[in-house]
């Protein structure tokens, strides 16, 4: 035993590390990226009030239809908007998420670099062209830099010279949403920031305030929070403010972006706040500024730290969910998850993105095939238990058995009121001597048969087979509605069933059959007797040993029944009193009466006058 169980041991240990193991390099490996952000998203992402210093006028249908198609602008319209602005009551910093590469009309874009001049903190759009780039490693390789920067594209000179730029280039996960941007980049001899994070560094500046870059991992890469879905910003139609038709007063110290809100610009994106439908650019870059200005960025916890604490939690919870008791698992399984998605919560909002689906994952798999293998497990044993019955309860028996969610095969019993049945064909041994082993055989089969029959029309339980003896157990192992009735029901058609079989077997073998039947009442404990390897389910107690004695003096198809039980049916059916009678191996005598059974009223039914009389 104890070879077995320290081989056991070793067992678990290794199919416990291999979990703990195989959960560590799946989470480093990260294949399942996309069900990780949806996961992160769901638990993440909240939807939270927008700030009212950010305003958006954008380039909508109405603002088309007016002014004609964008392509066709001239930047004398840009410099009209920024005119439209009261100097008095003007924007912290106005920002155009357009971009004004390259001269194309000398007098658009004079207006334009002198209209944008008027303001402090005017932020215009460039953009990086990144290509590949070899670089040599320590060990002589070469390496691939994908994400070396080759040129800027950045506004004309007049209005570089005027304006602030930052780059709007989108980074998109492997899913396609837009959750993280690249900070700055390096180009000219001076740092280059992001589209939002410049707009956030001159809102600083205009403030007198010290601006709090964002955290970012080894590639430079930060995520930040969004706050509302398309449409919650204050949005102003481009026209209307160009055409002096808003007061300007409404945009005094507020930062005001400037850009596409039209589907057919082709400037919309992908954002987990808002999975049914897609966002324009300009609000993905309001909702950026604003996660900046609230503080609300991350960045990834390293992949190498979450691949250990995976390994850890996946490790531990496989040993907690080996215990026997699936309560164990159950519970702690709910308690872990519980505490992953508040951790996570947590760092989530401390500028912490810790990747934990495989952890997740593994527990809700593992508490599901617990589930489903106990489950099955259930269903094997009540089918097991159904199948044993069967082999000696009647089929409505095992059917409301099979109902019960309590009842397990195991040692022990119960002490309830039954009733008790015994019947033995009389003179059975001295009628077999003359008679071969495979007649003798058939003729047991079709006699056990008719008893098992009667036994089971009225709910009894077949207790056992004993020779050409039978027992039979009434209200057990579930109640039995009127069982005394039924017990002694039983015993008469019995005996009717052998008197119409003998018609059979005086033709076949040339004999008749005759038995006695003994019918008690009383109190006994019913359950599972024996050993773990071999055990029956059977009555003990005196009522059993009242029934065989007097199954034992009943004579030729007579019905005996005790006192005890003729009281509670002597309403239904009719009886002559035999006196007190000296029972086999009982000091007391018992009352005996013998049911007359050609005359029996019986046949009444179970809705009979005493049907709902109350059994001992």
């Amino acid at each position: 035993m104890k070879i077995k169980s320290w081989k056991q041991n070793i067992k678990y240990l290794l199919l416990i590390a291999g979990a703990a193991l195989a959960a560590a390099l799946l989470t480093y490996a990260s294949p399942f990226a996309k069900f990780e952000y949806w996961l992160g998203d769901g638990l993440f992402i909240r939807e939270k009030p927008v700030d009212n210093r950010i305003k958006i006028i954008g380039i909508d249908e109405k603002s088309l239809q007016e002014m004609g198609p964008f392509a066709g602008w001239s930047r004398q319209q840009a410099a009209d908007l920024l005119n439209a602005f009261d100097p008095e009551h003007a924007p912290a910093v106005i920002a155009f998420d357009i971009n004004y590469f390259g001269s194309r009309d000398e007098d658009g874009d004079t207006a334009l670099a002198e209209a944008a001049a008027k303001y402090p903190y005017v932020v215009m759009a460039s953009y990086l062209n990144y290509s590949a780039k070899l670089e040599m490693q320590e060990d002589g390789s070469m390496k691939m830099n994908t994400m070396h920067v080759e040129q800027v594209e950045q506004p004309y000179e007049a209005l570089a010279a005027v304006s602030r730029q930052g780059f709007t280039n989108v980074v998109q996960d492997s899913d396609n949403y837009v959750r993280r941007s690249v900070l700055s980049t390096d180009w000219g001899g001076e740092t280059r920031y992001n589209f939002a994070c410049e707009i956030y560094r001159c809102y600083k500046e205009y403030a007198g305030e010290q601006a709090e870059l964002p955290k970012t991992d080894k590639q430079g890469i930060y995520g930040f929070d969004y706050t509302a879905e398309p449409g919650m910003y204050e949005i102003y139609s481009y026209v209307d403010v160009a055409e002096g038709r808003i007061d300007p007063r409404v945009f005094k110290d507020g930062i005001v972006f400037v850009g596409a809100y039209s589907s057919g610009m082709m400037d919309q994106y992908m954002v987990p706040v808002a999975r049914s439908t897609v966002m324009n650019g300009v609000e993905v870059q309001a909702n950026h500024l604003n996660a900046l200005l609230d503080g609300r960025t991350f960045v990834n916890l390293a992949a190498w730290s979450c691949a250990l604490i995976a390994g850890a939690i996946v490790g531990g919870y496989a040993l907690l969910a080996s215990h026997r008791r699936f309560a164990v698992g159950l519970v702690g399984g709910i308690a872990l998850e519980a505490a992953i998605a508040a951790v996570a919560y947590l760092l989530y909002h401390k500028g912490i993105y810790w990747r934990c689906l495989v952890p997740v994952l593994f527990i809700a798999i593992t508490l599901f095939i617990r589930m489903m293998t106990g489950y099955i497990t259930e269903r094997l044993r009540k089918q097991k238990i159904l199948s044993v019955f069967r082999t000696y309860m009647a089929p409505q028996v095992v059917d409301e058995l099979g109902k019960s969610k309590n009842y397990r095969i195991e040692l022990g019993g119960e002490s309830r009121d039954i009733a008790v049945l015994f019947v033995d064909i009389r003179g059975f041994t001295s009628m077999s001597e003359g008679l071969s082993p495979t007649v003798i055989v058939e003729i047991l089969n079709r006699y056990l048969g008719q008893v098992t029959e009667a036994i089971f029309r009225n709910e009894g339980t077949l207790d056992k087979f004993i020779g050409d003896a039978v027992m039979a157990v009434y209200n057990a192992p579930l109640d039995v509605p009127d069982y005394c009735f039924r017990a002694v029901k039983t015993g008469i058609d019995i005996v009717k069933a052998v008197d119409d079989l003998n018609a059979s077997m005086k033709k076949d073998f040339g004999i008749e059959l005759a038995c006695g039947v003994g019918v008690h009442c009383g109190r006994a404990v019913v359950g599972n007797i024996g050993c773990n390897y071999r055990m029956d389910y059977t009555a003990i107690g005196d009522v059993v040993n009242v029934a065989e004695r007097l199954e034992s003096v009943a004579k030729r198809g007579q019905v005996l029944i005790s006192s005890r039980l003729y009281e509670q049916v002597k309403s239904r059916f009719r009886a002559d009193y035999l006196g007190e009678q000296s029972l086999k191996g009982r000091q007391d005598t018992i009352e005996v009466y013998s049911l007359d059974i050609a005359s029996d009223i019986a046949l009444e039914g179970l809705n009979g006058a005493d049907t709902d009389r109350q059994n001992t």
